[in-house]
């Protein structure tokens, strides 16, 4: 729109000769991106120019995209955010009383908290995962975080239990916020509660700033408790599907 004032990515993929909108791995929220607000009719706008060759679209918007469109089905999905800035001289002034408890049990195991890289990120993933992941996923992880890192866009944080990496987090940047964008611990890094100190660390680096924590997610009751933990608050979004597609597009496309 009028020379980037706003922009709509349309991500997309084909399979078996159709061309469909898909949210891409790791991209939370896509929609319209703007400096100012464009509202219902904003977003409807650049729905209505996605091309018909485009048969099925199953993407997400952002937080700040508005839609009532009956032609698409709508699902709210649910972020949590933690905003650093405030006047709170402790930022675990927020925490829970559970995270409180499970970051002392996590300094009591005497962890080591450290930068690490790719390589050593991804072999603790291939511990943990489960044997459906397969090697071509690990090959596009590994393309995407080593591409964020060298651009000055990332950082991954472990815990070293025994000198041994049992939990990590990948760090992505932007003007604004730190975002958690993925994350992994094997047996030992849940039974230290490493991740808890991982990501007190990095609330801590970033206090009494504007930045904001973003997590992320998740729609799972145990996660968004463990982000509530941190003190963080529920953001939504709209997930939007629609399809011309007359099979099961499901089997098609998976």
């Amino acid at each position: 729109m009028d020379d980037y004032k706003a922009v709509f990515p349309i991500t997309w993929k084909k399979k078996y000769g159709i061309q469909y909108v898909v949210q891409p791995l790791l991209s939370q929220q896509l929609g319209v991106f703007s400096q100012s607000s464009h509202g219902t009719a904003g977003v409807e706008s650049f729905l209505h120019l996605i091309p018909d060759k485009y048969k099925h679209i199953d993407i997400c918007l952002n937080s700040s995209n508005e839609l009532s469109r009956k032609d698409y089905k709508l699902f709210i999905r649910k972020n949590y955010e933690l905003c650093c800035g405030g006047e709170k001289s402790d930022p675990a002034q927020g925490y829970s009383g559970n995270t409180k408890r499970n970051i002392r049990k996590a300094l009591r195991n005497e962890l080591q908290i450290k930068q690490t890289d790719v390589e050593n990120y991804l072999d603790l993933r291939r511990q943990s995962d489960s044997p459906g992941f397969k090697a071509e996923h690990y090959k596009l992880l590994n393309r995407i975080f080593s591409g964020i890192i060298e651009k000055g866009r990332g950082a991954i944080t472990g815990a070293y239990s025994s000198n041994k990496l049992c939990a990590a987090v990948f760090w992505a940047f932007s003007k604004t916020r730190v975002i958690y964008l993925n994350a992994v611990s094997n047996e030992e890094g849940k039974s230290t509660r490493a991740m808890f100190m991982l990501i007190d660390q990095y609330i801590r680096k970033y206090g009494g700033t504007n930045v904001i924590i973003d997590f992320e997610g998740s729609m799972i009751p145990g996660i968004a408790r463990f982000f509530e933990g941190f003190g963080a608050k529920e953001t939504t979004y709209l997930r939007i599907i629609k399809s011309s597609f007359p099979l099961n597009l499901k089997k098609v496309i998976k």
